[in-house]
């Protein structure tokens, strides 16, 4: 194998995250989109989690989670900044509490069905908790003129890595998030990406991945 070999399904964030950060540091791949109820056996066969994103570099090193994924791609490309700075240990905690209260709470309150449908509300003030930070943070920048990043008023792995998550927690009710004024600067940094040519690319449609389908190549 001569490329490298992107699994990936267009909704998930995680999986919009790594083709994010792949795009931005001008990594190509061949783009593989999965059917979830349908997982191809080559995905199941180089990874035991079998969940996307799962890239096979072509070196045959296989990385099955999405922060690894985009680290390699930014490593790769020198941009080391978004990351290795001063403040790394506070990129990297946004990045955190993004994966781990973030998701567990935005989960029981968009997929509510799923779990206990009459807790949707309690989680979805704990998402509004923490975006409500994220806000103030951005608001604090604002007010001195910077622009709106999450960390010292740059654009970050931790912008990278987050807003595909706050995009899916706006889904859940779009009308109630836009004109949710204490989230202005939230939704001005969230349309930064919306916004960004690029994003057209990297939400891009694709049929399933089939044995006999044509390559795409991600990144070109």
């Amino acid at each position: 194998m001569n490329h490298n070999i992107l699994y990936s399904f267009r909704r998930c964030p995680y999986a919009i995250r790594a083709r994010w950060a792949l795009l931005n540091t001008n990594q190509v791949v061949e783009l593989r989109e999965v059917e979830l109820k349908n997982k191809p056996v080559e995905l199941i066969e180089i990874s035991k989690k079998a969940t996307v994103p799962v890239l096979k570099t072509n070196l045959n090193k296989v990385i099955d989670e999405s922060i690894d994924i985009m680290l390699w791609s930014i490593k790769r490309s020198n941009m080391h900044s978004l990351f290795n700075t001063d403040k790394s240990q506070e990129i990297f905690s946004l990045i955190e509490t993004n994966d781990k209260t973030f998701k567990y709470h935005l989960d029981r309150y968009k997929y509510a069905s799923r779990f206990i449908l009459q807790d949707s509300e309690v989680h979805r003030e704990a998402c509004m908790e923490i975006l409500l930070y994220l806000n103030n943070r951005l608001k604090k920048f604002s007010t001195k003129g910077k622009p709106l990043f999450l960390v010292d008023a740059k654009e970050t792995l931790a912008d990278w890595a987050i807003w595909p998550f706050v995009r899916q927690f706006r889904i859940a009710d779009m009308i109630k998030f836009d004109q949710n004024k204490e989230l202005q600067f939230l939704q001005s940094w969230l349309n930064y990406f919306f916004s960004h040519n690029k994003y057209p690319l990297v939400m891009k449609k694709n049929k399933p991945w089939t044995k006999q389908s044509e390559p795409i190549f991600f990144g070109q």
